[in-house]
């Protein structure tokens, strides 16, 4: 790695550092501004959106959310520059550090601004400044944007296959999702319990948009109960069994390099289809699976049985020792 690599790296990491130090910065300074207009208390709790339920005094409302903000702005700074943590490791902490920040500030301007507009802390009406909270979550997204990411470390399958000079190769296999089977079913019994009264009194009409989103749902994850997994010229391909979706397309001409390896779910997300910056997986156990990493610098991983013959043949089609058929128009792959 060159220096100018690792001082690029280290100024991104700073910077990322730095902006969890913008929440707590926001707290100090509405503070300073504010400190001579401020009530002995302030607005601290809402049930829901009307009126506010409890109350806290401004020194203690104050700190409880320098501690929110503080600690997260304290936390990234050493975060950035403590050695021998991962670049995904750090960029996940960020993001994290980040909710955690922007939620701090956003409940003291939230509580501090409305209670001075209102007066009275207890008339506070929170409304539609509910969803500035949920939206100030989402300032973990900058720190994590901001940080460098982790370089892709791929190794390119040794192993060839030899072809005769008028064969194709093609390999395929379905696996089954036992996990998203029992999620499917879970959804089904919850989708019953929560709509099928509304069902048969005859008012599905009241509940069709929660019904719709059930549906889909369902129908999501039973795609995943059994999957056609097939690598031939056309490259690699995951297609749901049972719905004939497809779900996951790599062309061979984009594959850098693919591998056999022992996927573990802690590397890779968790169970289950996971989608990460860079990356996306089908993890359905502990235990060996194909990993493809393309030419713009994503991977895939999937589980499977036998790794070792579809890397080995996306391998070979890839590096040309075997041509693709050619179609007539109209014919079917």
């Amino acid at each position: 790695m060159s220096d100018k690599t690792v001082s690029a790296e280290m100024v991104r990491r700073v910077l990322a550092g730095a902006s969890l130090c913008v929440p707590v910065l926001v707290v100090i300074i509405s503070w300073w501004v504010w400190r001579d207009s401020l009530p002995a208390e302030l607005a601290s709790h809402w049930s829901g959106a009307g009126p506010a339920d409890d109350v806290m005094a401004v020194g203690a409302l104050l700190t409880l959310n320098l501690g929110m903000t503080g600690v997260p702005a304290v936390a990234g700074v050493a975060i950035s520059f403590w050695p021998g943590i991962s670049a995904r490791a750090r960029r996940g902490a960020y993001f994290f550090l980040g909710v955690f920040g922007g939620m701090g500030a956003a409940t003291w301007l939230i509580s501090a601004g409305l209670t001075m507009q209102v007066g009275d802390p207890y008339e506070v009406v929170l409304g539609a400044w509910v969803i500035v909270s949920f939206v100030a979550a989402g300032y973990g997204i900058i720190p994590f944007l901001i940080a460098p990411r982790s370089r892709l470390e791929a190794t390119d399958v040794e192993r060839r296959i030899e072809f005769a000079p008028s064969a194709i190769g093609a390999w395929s296999q379905t696996i089954r999702g036992n996990m998203f089977l029992w999620v499917a079913i879970g959804l089904i019994v919850l989708g019953s319990v929560i709509y099928g009264p509304a069902v048969v009194a005859g008012r599905a009409s009241d509940q069709i948009f929660g019904i719709a989103v059930m549906t889909v749902a369902i129908v999501l994850v039973a795609s995943f109960v059994r999957l056609r997994v097939t690598a031939d010229w056309r490259g690699l391909r995951v297609v749901s069994a049972i719905f004939r979706i497809p779900l996951k397309r790599i062309r061979l001409d984009a594959i850098d390099a693919v591998e056999a390896a022992e996927l573990r779910p802690t590397e890779w997300g968790g169970w289950g289809y996971r989608i990460m910056p860079g990356r996306s997986a089908v993890i359905l156990r502990k235990g060996p699976g194909l990993i493809v990493t393309t030419r713009n610098e994503k991977q895939f991983a999937i589980s499977l049985d036998d790794p070792e013959t579809p890397a080995a043949l996306l391998a070979t089609l890839r590096d040309g020792n075997a041509g693709a058929p050619k179609m007539e128009r109209g014919s079917k792959p």
